[in-house]
């Protein structure tokens, strides 16, 4: 899930970029990239262009920010949303630096492009659905990286300038009734399941003719109809996913029915009931929670049987396996998004130094000293961006001769495709190392308490599960 929101920059835009490429929070601007600007003279690049289209006043450029839910996006994963969301917002017609903070609870993205486009010289134009558009666009890149998205609550009340303000603060009880209801509708298997998830959540329920919900220390109970169309009684019970019931037997051979796909999703972790502390407060929960265990074991052992993982060291390995092909795409994707960065900036510093370097040597073709220091005034910001170009030219190439810019393209393209593998690879394998982890969890939690029953039972290490 992110959450957008964009606002104009009237002044100090280099105070501005400097903020959002702060080393300390883009792990030392690892998190930081570029679209045809350079980071380090953006702020020149973008007046540059201003200067050019002849377009110098109004606003200087826009500040875009993606929030995304804490620890739901991976810093790399949400730097590479962030390039793909610049992207669909400016239409690749703006120079831009994108730019991802992880000092925070959450990671998210600072998004600063030009008002002015160097491509067609006019100015970005923020329509009147800038902000839905924003969070369309972003909600279509969660979807596609597996994230969750903000539910769109259509027939929502709008809120009280208090409820706003306390929705910023995150004290608004109607906001934390949201976010514990989206929280429990998609686990919930019935109706019953999801009223005695929200008693679980400390949730005083009130039914009547409007469902309603009280949290601990609030004075008032809420209608859920209150919170938006999404939110009614009925709609909620036909968001509710009905999950076929188990049976009760777990399966204890090889020849063990193959559990269909919607048995095979939805595994979570069995509850510790004897330590539970809610287990011990409400006998409802408590007979909820064992029955939720009956079906978790019923769903592992059909997991470990259909895999073929009945002992113990062969799960283990598995699941080791699983997590070295996560790790080891993950290092892949990194190296090439390096490759694929580095490649851009060496593209980006030739092409300025051959765009600018006409400009600088014109100097030469000016006779006199005082027609030499007018025209080196003019063309200030040239000379600036031509002088960063020929320095790092020697910090990428020293005295190499530099490749062309063809070569260099044509190895960007084939990356780009290559770099798609290699998230493919990346995400099937955080899918499946997160089932088998809680699969493992699960097979340690029955074991441990097999061995609380009988002491005299073997190290599990070299136990057939069963």
């Amino acid at each position: 899930m992110a959450v957008t929101q964009i606002h104009p920059i009237e002044t100090t835009l280099k105070a501005a970029l400097d903020y959002i490429m702060n080393p300390e929070k883009t792990d030392d601007k690892l998190l930081v990239t570029g679209v045809d600007c350079s980071p380090e003279t953006a702020d020149l690049q973008f007046n540059w262009t201003k200067k050019a289209a002849d377009k110098t006043d109004g606003r200087l450029a826009y500040h875009m920010i993606q929030s995304f839910k804490p620890g739901e996006a991976l810093p790399e994963t949400a730097h590479e949303i962030g390039k793909r969301f610049a992207e669909a917002i400016t239409g690749g017609e703006f120079q831009c630096i994108i730019s991802t903070h992880i000092d925070k609870g959450h990671v998210h993205n600072h998004i600063i492009f030009n008002s002015v486009s160097h491509i067609t010289q006019k100015k970005f134009h923020a329509a009147a659905d800038i902000y839905h558009r924003l969070q369309r666009e972003s909600d279509k890149l969660c979807i596609e990286y597996g994230l969750s998205v903000i539910e769109e609550k259509s027939g929502e009340k709008g809120k009280s300038h208090k409820e706003y303000s306390e929705n910023k603060k995150g004290t608004s009880w109607k906001s934390k009734l949201r976010e514990t209801l989206d929280r429990n509708i998609p686990k919930s298997e019935s109706w019953e399941d999801f009223l005695l998830r929200m008693e679980s959540d400390n949730y005083e329920i009130k039914q009547g003719k409007y469902i309603s919900f009280k949290a601990k220390k609030q004075s008032r109970f809420i209608r859920t109809k209150t919170l938006g169309e999404s939110y009614t009684e009925e709609k909620i019970k036909k968001r509710i996913k009905t999950v076929d019931s188990l049976s009760v037997a777990v399966p204890t051979t090889t020849e063990s029915k193959k559990p269909s796909k919607k048995e095979q999703s939805g595994i979570t972790l069995l509850i510790d009931i004897e330590n539970n502390v809610k287990a011990k407060q409400s006998a409802g929960y408590s007979h909820w929670a064992t029955v939720q265990n009956i079906k978790m074991i019923a769903k592992t052992t059909n997991y470990i049987t259909d895999h073929g993982l009945k002992d113990y060291d062969v799960l283990t390995s598995k699941h080791d396996e699983i997590k070295g092909r996560r790790d080891s795409s993950l290092q892949k994707i990194k190296e090439t998004e390096s490759r694929i960065t580095l490649l851009k900036k060496q593209i980006e510093i030739i092409d300025n130094y051959r765009k600018y370097k006409p400009v600088v040597d014109g100097l030469e073709n000016t006779k006199n000293e005082r027609n030499k220091e007018k025209y080196r005034n003019e063309h200030d910001t040239e000379f600036i961006l031509f002088n960063a170009a020929k320095q790092n030219l020697k910090v990428y190439f020293g005295k190499e001769k530099l490749p062309k810019i063809k070569d260099l393209r044509a190895e960007l393209n084939q990356l780009y495709p290559e770099k798609d593998r290699q998230y493919q690879v990346y995400y099937k394998a955080k899918d499946e190392l997160k089932e088998i982890d809680i699969i493992k969890k699960n097979v340690d939690s029955i074991l441990g308490q097999e061995r609380k029953r009988n002491p005299k039972n073997r190290s599990h290490s070299h136990e057939e599960i069963n």
